[in-house]
């Protein structure tokens, strides 16, 4: 009885020490490898982001620098409300035309860099919150010119670098030839 008793025994001890110890360390060793997986997934991941963000890189570093900054212009990655406001004037300045009453702002963001300093809308009930990777910023001047040169000067913000969305436009009748036009406009600028 003794032969068969010591096979018994160490195989009772050895799935006892198998439920006990090394199935919970089996277990564990899986949650592991599993975490193991999404990590070195990431790492591959972030990998192909380097290597994307490289190549976007070269492509952009490709471009002739005057091109690059033109693209700046017509697209900037920040607010820079004077430089707005100087690029419209100076397009009424080329028509002869004083702009008055320039004002720029900001609706969409809330930044203290630039002086402008204004709170996001609400989005509207049941509408999904916007990730735009733009903003824009909103700039009104009054003018006072007849007609014709008041066309050309829509069509010299129309044709000028920087994206401009004119959104609305009031007149004022007078009793010459001079018309008041109140101008106001959207312009484009990138997040980072």
């Amino acid at each position: 009885m003794n032969k068969n008793a010591t096979p018994i025994i160490l195989l009772i001890l050895a799935l006892g020490i198998y439920f006990t110890f090394t199935k919970g360390k089996v277990t564990e060793l899986k949650a592991i490898k599993s975490v193991n997986a999404s990590y070195q997934e990431a790492i591959n991941n972030s990998a192909k982001l380097l290597r994307i963000r490289d190549e976007i890189k070269n492509d952009f570093n490709k471009i002739d620098p005057n091109d690059q900054l033109r693209l700046e212009k017509m697209l900037p990655n920040n607010i820079d409300n004077v430089r707005l406001t100087l690029d419209v004037k100076s397009i009424g300045l080329a028509r002869g035309l004083v702009l008055k009453g320039v004002k720029a702002n900001a609706p969409n963001i809330n930044t203290s860099n630039t002086g402008v300093s204004a709170t996001k809308p609400a989005a509207p009930a049941g509408a999904a919150p916007t990730t735009a990777a733009y903003d824009t910023v909103t700039l009104s001047f009054s003018v006072s010119t007849d007609y014709l040169t008041f066309l050309e000067l829509l069509k010299d913000l129309e044709t000028s670098l920087r994206i401009i969305d004119i959104t609305k436009i009031t007149l004022t009748v007078g009793d010459t030839n001079v018309y008041d036009y109140g101008v106001e406009l959207k312009t484009y600028w990138l997040k980072q």
